[in-house]
């Protein structure tokens, strides 16, 4: 597998943050994820598995809106918890 390589925790991150900025909104979340904001909050709605409600938790209301830290979307898709 030479030539690949796999972005670290703290490259996601910074890549999130370039893109989107320090807070993602829900539709930011659905396209990194490459799904409809209906089928991302239908899923933060009843989380399944683990990544899900780790999504889910550290979801920050900021009025009416939800925001999620690109540093720890970063963290939950690296699956750094997962150790």
């Amino acid at each position: 597998m030479q030539g690949t390589t796999i972005p670290t925790q703290i490259d996601l991150a910074e890549q999130l943050t370039e893109r989107f900025g320090l807070l993602l909104t829900q539709g930011q979340l659905a396209e990194l994820l490459g799904r409809s904001t209906g089928g991302v909050r239908y899923c933060l709605c009843a989380p399944r598995d683990a990544r899900t409600r780790a999504l889910k938790a550290c979801g920050r209301l900021i009025g009416r809106r939800v925001y999620y830290p690109a540093i720890e979307v970063a963290r939950i898709i690296s699956g750094a918890d997962d150790a």
